[in-house]
């Protein structure tokens, strides 16, 4: 469950109608000085402004100081942009079409540069919060928190960043029913009751990624001979071809418009039959979090339908990079909570209720960590538990005797060739997964380290504290 971008497109919001001629300048940066329009008051072609000469429909010209800017016509012909003509020019030289107003609407919306949000990490910096430099459009805007004091959550300037995403109830089919109300999970958009904690109900709790549209494209660049810092971009739009967005790419290799990541850490229903593993509200006792193993748990995801699976590693990576993004920190349970880590149990944790801030908005947490007070329960980006007093399997990344292998994506366009997601103890079977970095050996110590490729990350060295560096412990078994 899971645009064309052009940047040359030349357009005009004013009252103009425009053809399909793309821009080259020589500093090869998108200007508006050097758009044309046809004005049909004055019933001339013209160079909004610069020095480009002003062809007229007879074919003369105005000033014959002409352009440096190049266009190409509608049929791929390469012109100084003084020589480009409109209609039916007395020479012929032109020719180019007018564009419809329904073609002028979309090339303006498609021809808008999109955001780009960035962010360095500095690997060598001990700081959480100095770790992090906002770049490209991050720039000057204000990192979102939870005001403990006041038991609220201030999104800082990322409340209507274009990849936050919606709740809504799908159904086994796949598709959305309908979208709840973020700040009350029990009802519909429209005020009547939700099925969020009906079991009887063919369908999940999820939340829809991919608004108005727009999947999320991000590219890492690691920094440095051993990778621990990086430049990270998430756009609305894929800016290059370094730019990717797996997380929006289904099993068979297509990119489709939204994904789908569960509200509620998984609890196991019976449907009559069989175990299913759902995503509903006020579910306890069932919660999966110990003897199980990754096959079991995959098979009961899949009862709920054909196109349901565990989360995947590419969600994995994706959100935990919002999350540093949005949070302007790597000490992520500061920012946001910190989640059920301390005096659990496993008695405990199985007997955690699902939809604990239903009523909270898409965030929520407190500064306690206390297991058996489930109200600390953290909630990000609408999904309860993201980390926490868990055990949480995907698919899409094993230890194998202390190297990394990974996928991001069911079928091969992430670039491994494995067809789908490997469960098995067999180190060969692996071997079409990607390969990462090494992993320390750590049984509770802090990371102080990531390796970044220009996919993922994982942990590099694990000598830090709770308060410097990741500020998360790391366990560890490369035997």
């Amino acid at each position: 469950m899971r645009h064309d971008y052009d940047d040359n497109t030349s357009v005009d919001d004013e009252d103009y109608a425009i053809w399909e001629c793309r821009i080259a300048n020589n500093d090869a940066t998108f200007d508006k000085t050097n758009w044309y329009c046809y004005d049909y008051d004055m019933g001339n072609f013209v160079e909004i402004v610069g020095n480009g000469k002003w062809s007229y429909l007879d074919g003369t010209t105005a000033t014959d100081v002409r352009s440096n800017a190049r266009a190409l016509d509608w049929d791929g012909n390469e012109h100084l942009m003084g020589d480009v003509y409109v209609g039916c020019n007395a020479d012929s030289s032109g020719g180019n079409k007018v564009a419809t107003e329904a073609y002028v609407n979309t090339a303006i919306q498609n021809a808008s540069p999109g955001t780009i949000y960035g962010f360095h990490l500095n690997g060598n910096e001990t700081d959480p919060y100095d770790k992090i430099t906002y770049l490209k459009d991050a720039i000057g805007m204000t990192p979102a928190h939870m005001d403990f004091a006041n038991d609220t959550f201030d999104y800082g300037s990322w409340e209507n960043a274009f990849f936050m995403p919606r709740p809504c109830m799908v159904k086994n089919d796949g598709t959305v029913d309908y979208y709840l109300d973020p700040n009350d999970y029990s009802k519909k958009l429209d005020g009547t009751a939700s099925d969020v904690s009906n079991t009887s109900y063919g369908g999940n709790a999820m939340m829809e990624w991919g608004r108005d549209g727009k999947k999320i494209w991000y590219k890492i660049i690691p920094e440095g001979t051993d990778r621990s810092s990086a430049y990270v971009y998430i756009a609305d739009y894929q800016v290059d071809a370094d730019y990717q967005a797996y997380s929006f790419i289904n099993k068979n290799d297509t990119y489709k418009d939204h994904f789908y990541t569960p509200c509620y850490f998984g609890s196991i229903i019976n449907d009559g039959t069989n175990d299913v593993l759902r995503s509903l509200s006020g579910q306890s006792g069932s919660i999966r979090c110990k003897n199980k193993d990754t096959s079991t748990e995959r098979t009961m995801a899949q009862r709920n339908g054909a196109s349901w699976d565990l989360e995947c590693y590419a969600d994995i990576i994706l959100i935990n990079l919002l999350l540093i993004l949005i949070g302007k920190s790597t000490n992520t349970q500061a920012v946001f909570g910190e989640g059920l880590h301390t005096s659990g149990t496993d008695a405990i944790n199985d007997a955690f209720t699902s939809g604990q801030h239903d009523t909270k908005g898409l965030f929520y947490g407190t500064n306690s960590g206390t297991a058996n007070t489930y109200t600390n329960a953290i909630k990000v980006f609408g999904m309860e538990n993201w980390y926490g007093y868990m055990w949480r399997r995907f698919n899409g990344l094993i230890n194998d005797n202390g190297t990394v292998k990974y996928k991001l994506t069911a079928g091969t366009m992430d670039g491994s060739t494995a067809s789908d997601y490997v469960v098995s103890t067999t180190s060969a079977d692996y071997n079409g997964y990607l390969t990462g970095s090494t992993l320390p050996s750590a049984s509770g110590t802090y990371i102080q380290k990531m390796a970044f490729d220009t996919k993922q990350f994982t942990p590099k060295t694990a000598v830090g504290t709770y308060q410097t560096d990741f500020c998360d412990g790391l366990w560890t078994n490369n035997g």
